[in-house]
């Protein structure tokens, strides 16, 4: 066999190795980026739909409600987050240079106070629409989780508590869901 005839059949091997990987590649990044949403909305709402089935014991269709619930409310509040963390940089930026201007603190401040105000209202538009597909039953737990995620129960206060939970009985998924 001929030198060159040798090395032309490797060079032509080469050509055909590197075709393959180009195309392999090129469909892992579309099929990737056509599939990034879908994973990205399963598993951010995983945890959260997963504990609330197990909490409230919910049917299918409910779960279904919850996660569409869920990702509207994400989808309204990440970028807020996000801006909420920007502006906490910059008011740690301007506390630790050498001359803080105490104006740019209060606006900083005030704007954090405005977007935290933004994420409260989105709260309670989630908490009114799980409301709505509740059961009275469920209602009573989901009230009991959202108390506890923010913080509201006290300990030592059981008669509270269970005033608390028969007011909660009586309003919870009566309500219309109305925010004012």
């Amino acid at each position: 066999m001929n030198y060159f005839n040798k090395y032309r059949v490797v060079f032509w091997i080469m050509i055909l190795m590197i075709v393959i990987n180009i195309s392999g590649l090129t469909s892992f990044y579309f099929y990737y980026k056509a599939n990034k949403t879908t994973v990205a909305d399963t598993a951010s709402c995983n945890a959260t739909c997963r504990f609330l089935d197990e909490q409230l014991a919910m049917s299918t269709a409910q779960s279904v409600k919850v996660s569409e619930i869920n990702k509207k409310f994400r989808e309204k509040t990440e970028p807020v987050v996000t801006e909420i963390k920007n502006i906490r940089t910059a008011l740690l930026d301007e506390l630790t240079s050498e001359k803080t201007d105490t104006a740019k603190l209060n606006q900083y401040t005030e704007k954090i106070g405005e977007l935290q105000k933004q994420l409260q209202k989105a709260a309670i538009v989630q908490f009114q629409q799980l409301k709505q597909i509740c059961t009275p039953s469920q209602c009573l737990k989901l009230s009991d989780i959202f108390s506890e995620v923010y913080c509201c129960r006290k300990t030592g206060q059981e008669e509270g508590k269970k005033m608390q939970q028969q007011s909660h009985k009586k309003q919870c998924c009566s309500d219309s869901g109305n925010m004012h």
